[in-house]
């Protein structure tokens, strides 16, 4: 019986991991023809808005078959915006294929998804694609490669280039000849694997030439455990060095039952561990989650353990409830292949059901687990509204699936501004979001720059009164209260303290005077944004045994706090946002004059390989187009993302600014 293997291809944006995949499926016989990115036919970038874009935009799957083995293929983005997508390559990926282009080499993008494969700790192969290019350097390449990823390196295979001609040659063969400039690289990486193990390295040091044969095992329990990370050459779009990276992949790589056990949490949260065993219960997760225009709700799930089968009945531990799965399907691009039953390591789609993406399923029988991944806030905002009047229900059931199918998109209504924000991890991310909207559910948007979240607060401790009294015939209405205001820590919200004594005010319209605090908090005084960081202490007041009522303690308690705030030396407060840039080493100069010019504190530099990331503090409001001009400044290499981090001061000249302003939005509505 043969093996299963699952495989993700990561890499930046345009390095040729789609191209790659293609060309495997194709040097496989599993396609019949070359698909081309420009012509929009690949069977991995299936989507409308991919094949316009010329990028993948989506995480997709397609497998392949070589003797009795069974191996499927993760098409993962490369572009940061799609963080999400690649989120969910990690997580369903049992090796990582990094797919890093000649021409380019080590970008941003490869830092950073490199990142994700270690903490995940998948067996990583390393493929340089595009070696055919005119420009390719291979030895600038590979010292960028060793720069990197250090003396795991190992050269598995090297291009030999004669006649026109690329040859690859595989370092462990019997007859490796025409070494030339790489001989000093292969030492090295057969240095490398004779550390592996002992016996091997004492026949390698009396000089005893090591086979293929001879270090297979040592080679598959390197990559396994992330001491060796071999290196192969090739082409993908000219179909350069598949075949042997296929082999490769097949004859060293572990697959699924060679993997260790996975850890999870049974029902009462201790720690257990789950085997890769088709003899062991059923365990599962979903890892994708899509809305197909035909087939409805799409679930992509990995089998962790056991066997999945159409028609099953399942748990799931997530939510504690119990499904049932209709027909499941092999995926091959965007084409639906019905199974009708598959092992650990597998991966299939199904049809409507109600488990959610990063769901645990399983066996009736079993209880497990196991961890979701963090998923970040999105850097980037805008408010949406729906461009055509009555389409707020529609507009409504999109929002749902869309945060559904993408986890880094978050759409929530903003109560301080009431507007509904649009929040992503740029604003490409952004654009195919909103065109999601109207090409997938059918409803327009208008996008618009968010308002800031501005707050007010004081400075000073101060004292007011409040005293409503109204008599209009009949019953009047009558409130008084007195009371104290004083700053609280930044972040702190808000306090009420009662100190009435003797019964001055009644017990029962005490929490009237909050009530009234706490409506009066919603407007300040300075540009009617709301008040937050007081303590608001209640210690005399009187009352009026029949006018006395709920409604007028409210309007009291409303107005002391007006006046007392207005009396305490009220200033404004803006959001600071935690700021994380990367920059490749040349950018880092102007990088940091821009987070300078607009009002920001460096934290933090730290260097990692080629490039920089610098840690900084900024008021939100100098981010609202921070993509397109770091986009500008470091010729699209640079990439962020940002995070709310507290509330500040606004410094007096630009507060003032911001009053005005506000103050002349107030006359134009009335």
């Amino acid at each position: 019986m043969g093996k299963i293997f699952t495989v993700g291809i990561f890499g930046s944006s345009k390095s040729g991991k789609t191209i790659l995949g293609e060309s495997i499926l194709f040097k496989t016989g599993m396609i019949s023809r070359m698909g081309d990115i420009n012509q929009g036919n690949t069977t991995f970038d299936f989507d409308e808005e991919e094949k316009m874009r010329l990028m993948s935009i989506n995480l997709s799957v397609g497998y392949f078959k070589k003797n009795d083995n069974f191996i499927y293929l993760l098409d993962v983005p490369g572009y940061i915006d799609f963080l999400g997508e690649q989120i969910s390559g990690v997580e369903a990926a049992d090796i990582a294929i990094l797919n890093i282009s000649a021409s380019e080499g080590i970008e941003v993008g490869t830092e950073k998804i490199w990142e994700m494969i270690t903490k995940k700790g998948l067996p990583t192969i390393i493929f340089i694609n595009k070696i055919d290019l005119p420009e390719v350097n291979i030895k600038k390449i590979i010292g960028e490669i060793y720069s990197f990823f250090g003396n795991k390196v190992v050269i598995a295979n090297f291009p030999v280039f004669e006649d026109g001609k690329i040859k690859i040659q595989n370092i462990f063969s019997d007859s490796l000849e025409n070494v030339g400039e790489f001989g000093e690289y292969i030492q090295k990486s057969l240095d490398t694997i004779a550390e592996l193990d002992d016996a091997i390295m004492e026949k390698y040091l009396e000089g005893v030439k090591l086979t293929e044969k001879e270090i297979s095992k040592f080679l598959k329990k390197g990559i396994l455990e992330r001491k060796i990370f071999p290196v192969l050459f090739g082409s993908g779009i000219n179909l350069i060095g598949i075949e042997e990276l296929v082999d490769f992949l097949i004859n060293f790589a572990p697959s699924t039952e060679e993997l260790p056990s996975i850890k999870g949490k049974n029902q009462d949260g201790q720690e257990i561990y789950v085997e890769r065993n088709i003899n062991q219960p059923f365990t599962g997760i979903i890892f994708k989650t899509i809305f197909d225009p035909y087939a409805g709700r799409l679930s992509y799930i990995k089998v962790l353990s056991g066997k999945f089968s159409s028609n099953y009945q399942f748990l799931n531990a997530t939510k504690n409830t119990k499904e049932r799965v209709g027909q499941i399907y092999r995926m091959q691009g965007r084409k639906q292949e019905p199974v009708d039953v598959v092992g650990p390591g597998e991966i299939v789609t199904a049809a409507k059901l109600n488990s959610n993406t990063f769901d645990t399923i399983c066996d009736l029988n079993t209880f497990v687990v196991f961890e979701k991944p963090h998923i970040p806030e999105g850097a980037v905002s805008y408010s949406i509204a729906p461009k055509i009047k009555g389409t707020e229900d529609k507009l409504g059931n999109a929002i749902g699936r869309i945060a559904e199918e993408d986890l880094t998109i978050r759409i929530y209504r903003d109560e301080e501004t009431g507007e509904t924000i649009i929040s992503g991890m740029g604003d490409l991310h952004i654009d195919i979001t909103v065109n999601k909207f109207k090409n997938k559910f059918g409803v327009e948007v208008e996008r618009g720059i968010p308002k800031i979240a501005y707050k007010e607060t004081i400075t000073t401790s101060t004292t007011a009164e409040g005293k409503y009294k109204r008599q209009t015939g009949g019953r009047g209405q009558y409130g008084h209260c007195f009371i104290k205001v004083e700053p609280l820590p930044r972040g702190a919200g808000f306090e009420f303290v009662d100190q009435i004594v003797g019964g001055v005010i009644p017990r029962n319209f005490i929490p009237s005077v909050e009530k009234g605090v706490r409506e009066a908090m919603k407007k300040g005084v300075l540009a009617n944004y709301p008040i937050v960081d007081i303590r608001v202490i209640l210690y005399d007041g009187s009352y009026h045994v029949v006018d006395s009522s709920d409604i007028a303690f409210q309007i009291a308690g409303s107005m002391a706090l007006q006046k007392a705030v207005s009396q305490a030396n009220p200033i404004l407060l803006e959001p600071i946002v935690n700021v994380e840039i990367r920059v490749p080493s040349e950018f880092v100069g102007d990088v940091i004059g821009t987070i300078n010019s607009k009002r920001g504190k460096v934290i933090d530099l730290i260097s990692s390989s080629n490039f920089q990331i610098i840690k900084a503090q900024v008021p939100l409001a100098e981010m609202l187009n921070y993509t397109n001009e770091l986009r500008s400044i470091t010729s699209g290499k640079g990439t962020f993302s940002m995070e709310f981090s507290h509330y500040e001061e606004v410094p007096p000249h630009i507060a003032s600014k911001i009053i005005e302003q506000r103050k002349k939005e107030k006359e134009a509505k009335t």
